[in-house]
């Protein structure tokens, strides 16, 4: 029996083992690709809110926030709030993408000074918080530290630039901690 007879035998074999067992061997090849559809569709519908975290810092404290960080992801620094200055806002830097889950917030940030303040005796100043982190809804993806006089922080997710304490904001929600100091 030569090559081409070997051949032949082989491929008659290869046929009768898919005649008989052919919805076997589909099943079989098909489940890995119906596992992948449940997952996609579970992680579209189901699944919790993950994925990178943008924290965009506000200040409205007189000392310039040299850096900070929540749940050990760091984020920027924001300079002197003057509500003199108009131009001067509350916002600062933002930064991009770590993650930040539980159900607790330690957030732990780093008081600079100004020039007239170093003159007066200031200096640095580490201070640490551990608060509520409020609950991520799906598309939520950037975190709005608000650092108010008094060593208060107010965390709140948004989808957007804006923050949600923000008048502009489409999902604008009063805090009460945030309308004390206007």
């Amino acid at each position: 029996m030569g090559f081409w007879g070997k051949l032949e035998r082989v491929d008659s074999a290869i046929n009768r083992f898919y005649a008989r067992r052919k919805v076997w061997l589909w099943g079989v090849l098909s489940l890995p690709v119906v596992f992948l559809l449940g997952w996609i569709v579970w992680v579209m519908f189901w699944a919790p809110p993950m994925g990178g975290v943008t924290l965009i810092i506000h200040s409205k404290i007189d000392r310039p926030i040299l850096g900070f960080s929540v749940n050990g992801m760091a984020g920027g620094n924001a300079g002197a709030f003057d509500p003199g200055n108009k131009y001067a806002g509350e916002n600062g830097a933002t930064t991009c993408c770590g993650s930040i889950s539980g159900k607790t917030a330690e957030v732990i940030w780093t008081l600079d000074v100004t020039g007239p303040q170093y003159d007066a005796g200031m200096r640095l100043e580490q201070r640490r918080l551990v608060m509520p982190l409020p609950e991520r809804k799906r598309g939520e993806n950037d975190l709005h530290v608000h650092f108010l006089p008094g060593d208060r922080v107010l965390l709140g997710w948004s989808d957007n630039a804006f923050s949600p304490y923000d008048p502009r904001s489409p999902k604008y929600t009063p805090s009460q901690l945030h309308t004390e100091d206007k």
